[in-house]
């Protein structure tokens, strides 16, 4: 049985789609809010971007972004634009790329589709964790204002959104890597 994924893009409209829109929200994303947000903050990074982020260093950035009005509400912006269908169309795109590499694809000894169910889970997880993350960083980012007990709380969910949101996705890429090479192999 012969694959390519080129027919398989253009057998499914929608995997196209969602592909297409995830890659250039991504690339706005990280081209222009990043980049804007860098030059507003002093090379400071977006908290979405940053796995390493603690909850200290995200009370920090809440606390200069006291003093940025400007940046604080390009992040703001950016949660409510772009990473508003970000999450959305990726978890998608990455569900129907999937269920389109699993048919005919050995993994591990056995068919794909005995483990489809498994491996849908960590695309909808990373929808989830996204989303997630984008409402934790409204509530603690200006112009919120969350009492320090609560920005505290707020700041150590953000991080782990964020670590989560990063696993989730990293995983459902070595699933598509996987499947496309139980694909191609002979």
């Amino acid at each position: 049985m012969s694959f390519r994924l080129g027919d398989s893009l253009r057998s499914d409209p929608w995997l196209l789609l969602t592909g297409l829109i995830s890659a250039a929200l991504l690339f706005w994303i990280n081209m222009h809010d990043a980049a804007e947000f860098a030059a507003l903050t002093h090379g400071r990074t977006i908290p979405d971007s940053d796995f390493s982020s603690t909850a200290e260093s995200l009370l920090a950035l809440k606390d200069y972004l006291g003093t940025r009005p400007e940046a604080a509400e390009l992040l703001r912006s950016m949660h409510l634009r772009a990473d508003l269908v970000l999450p959305a169309t990726l978890a998608l795109f990455l569900l129907l790329l999937i269920r389109r590499l699993v048919p005919g694809a050995i993994v591990y000894g056995r068919q794909a589709s005995t483990l489809l169910p498994i491996m849908m889970v960590f695309p909808i997880l990373y929808g989830f964790s996204d989303y997630a993350e984008n409402v934790l960083s409204l509530l603690l980012f200006p112009p919120a204002v969350p009492t320090p007990a609560t920005a505290a709380l707020l700041a150590d969910a953000l991080s782990w959104a964020t670590r989560l949101k990063f696993l989730a996705v990293s995983i459902s890429g070595v699933v598509v890597a996987r499947l496309l090479i139980a694909r191609f192999a002979p």
